[in-house]
């Protein structure tokens, strides 16, 4: 069932205040997940990265991964506000030279962003713009994936594996295409080559949307690296469809982590709550196989338990306490109470 955003908004608003109360009384430790409800989404940003524990980046340099996947617009790709926002916080945090890295999976990089008015706005706040596939083949290289369900293991930039400092921007999004939905794990595959460096024809990319393992997949990627931090654009998602195009919601909110599952399990619950089908309405959130490949192999949250959610407005406290009764297996209701 799909729910507008004044229905979601007082359904949150009705419900969770026993919970809302014990968080707000007794505040439990756990892998923290920021949840700002908001009508402004560079406000959203700025805020949700805030009310993590400050960021260390000094003098870093900074690979930032948003999502440009295909030429259409927000929820699809990185909204043009998220980017010049997410760029504001890193550089207020002092960081080092910006690099905004992808590699498209529906087209050409150069040719997308350029679409998309990435490269001018790239120009405009004074980042630099690097589309993987422009990449030399001795920038490529092959990860150690333990355990992996690849036949081919992609290649990855080499900054990945020296552990360069990846900050992520991703949209939420039902995904039609095996992946069932895409958040930070996800998104991480527009990290990886498409074609293998030395071998044109082997096209990694190929293997990976053909196997039924895809969900597994993804999480093993993810193995690469570790991402210095991680912003949710929800402002507006897909509960049907996507990547690309699809049924949307206006859930109106950012969230921000530095643990992936964690995020990605928020992602799921919210994606739940707003009425997506099956697969993704099916069992815990925990029992998605993105994100219970990605528990297994320790890149994150084990279970809802793990996570807290921290919110410092009333708005956004109920709406993320109804996220936890989503994340702890509650059910999802069928409708909303009457007026």
């Amino acid at each position: 069932m799909l729910i507008s955003r004044r229905e979601f908004n007082r359904l949150s608003l009705m419900s969770g205040m026993a919970l809302f109360r014990f968080q707000e009384d007794a505040p439990r430790a756990g892998i923290p997940v920021s949840i700002v409800k908001t009508g402004n989404r560079g406000m959203g940003i700025r805020k949700a990265v805030d009310l993590l524990e400050p960021l260390r980046l000094q003098g870093r340099e900074v690979y930032l991964k948003c999502n440009y996947n295909s030429p259409d617009p927000f929820p699809a790709t990185t909204h043009p506000d998220a980017l010049r926002a997410a760029v504001e916080v890193l550089k207020s945090s002092g960081c080092g030279k910006i690099t905004l890295v992808e590699r498209s999976g529906m087209g050409v990089t150069q040719d997308i962003a350029e679409r998309l008015g990435v490269v001018q706005i790239a120009r405009d706040i004074g980042i630099n713009f690097l589309p993987l596939e422009q990449l030399p083949p001795d920038r490529w290289k092959k990860p150690d994936l333990k355990d992996s369900h690849w036949k081919n293991v992609p290649e990855v930039p080499d900054f990945i594996l020296e552990k360069g400092c990846v900050v992520q921007v991703c949209n939420l999004k039902t995904h039609r295409f095996g992946g069932e939905f895409s958040a930070s794990l996800k998104n991480s595959i527009g990290l990886v080559a498409k074609y293998a460096s030395k071998d044109p024809a082997l096209n990694y990319m190929a293997e990976l949307h053909s196997s039924k393992e895809q969900c597994s997949m993804i999480a093993e990627v993810n193995q690469c690296y570790t991402p210095e931090l991680l912003i949710m654009d929800a402002m507006q998602v897909f509960v049907q469809g996507g990547p690309e195009s699809g049924r949307t919601a206006d859930p109106g909110f950012i969230a921000a982590s530095r643990d992936r599952v964690a995020l990605d399990a928020v992602g799921v619950a919210v994606l739940r709550l707003l009425g997506a089908g099956a697969p993704l309405n099916k069992g815990s959130c925990f029992e998605q196989e993105q994100i219970r490949r990605a528990v297994e192999l320790g890149l994150g949250a084990g279970s809802a338990a793990e996570i807290r959610l921290i919110s410092d407005d009333e708005e956004s406290r109920l709406f993320a306490s109804r996220i936890e009764g989503i994340l702890s297996d509650s059910p999802v209701p069928e409708k909303l109470p009457p007026d």
